[in-house]
């Protein structure tokens, strides 16, 4: 069995941040960055690049400059896929900080080669900046993106997407300064309850 994961993940780090204040990909939770988090949790992948408008300096990362102008995942989403070797990508945004290296492989798990998304829903809600992508929906990415079109929620709707139900809680979204504070603390109760169970007999 291979201990890697035959995909390449891409995180986008390529938002203004405008509500939060200030780059995401740089915000730390418990001393360790989002990107860095992120980062860790797709260590299984066999490629791992992040994706953004400009490579920060300190970045110490593969990086990909995007391709088209424009700020929206969608962008992100055909840079990826137009420069990906493999036939599954992970899109995988630094907006949702409590992504861990479990619920990626579960994700992983229900591939399935007739759909061309794999992505979670939770609360009939499509995760769609947590899901795997097939490379053969970069030119279809691209017409939909020429048509004015930059909402990638709206663009899951047009093709064959495997749903994967998980729970809510696992895809907090980080907007605001305030969130990072949320996220703390349903870390810290996620490693409280992690310790209780292991201590039981």
């Amino acid at each position: 069995m291979s201990h890697f994961i035959s995909a390449t993940a891409g995180i986008l780090i390529g938002g203004q941040s405008s509500r939060f204040g200030s780059p995401k990909w740089k915000v730390k939770m418990n001393g360790i960055t989002i990107l860095d988090r992120l980062w860790e949790a797709c260590n299984r992948f066999e490629t791992r690049i992040v994706i953004g408008k400009e490579q920060p300096r300190e970045l110490g990362k593969q990086f990909l400059k995007d391709e088209l102008e424009g700020q929206a995942p969608i962008i992100g989403l055909y840079t990826l896929l137009k420069n990906s070797t493999h036939d599954w990508n992970l899109l995988l945004s630094c907006d949702l900080p409590m992504m861990t290296a479990g619920l990626l492989e579960k994700i992983w798990e229900n591939r399935d080669s007739e759909k061309d998304i794999i992505a979670p829903e939770s609360d009939a809600h499509l995760q769609v900046t947590c899901a795997f992508y097939h490379r053969r929906l970069a030119d279809t990415v691209e017409a939909f993106i020429s048509n004015g079109q930059l909402s990638l929620y709206q663009f899951a709707k047009t093709v064959e997407c495997n749903k994967v139900s998980m729970p809510k809680k696992q895809f907090f979204n980080m907007n605001a300064p305030e969130d990072l504070d949320t996220a703390e603390k349903q870390l810290r109760n996620e490693r409280g309850e992690k310790t209780s169970g292991e201590g039981k007999t």
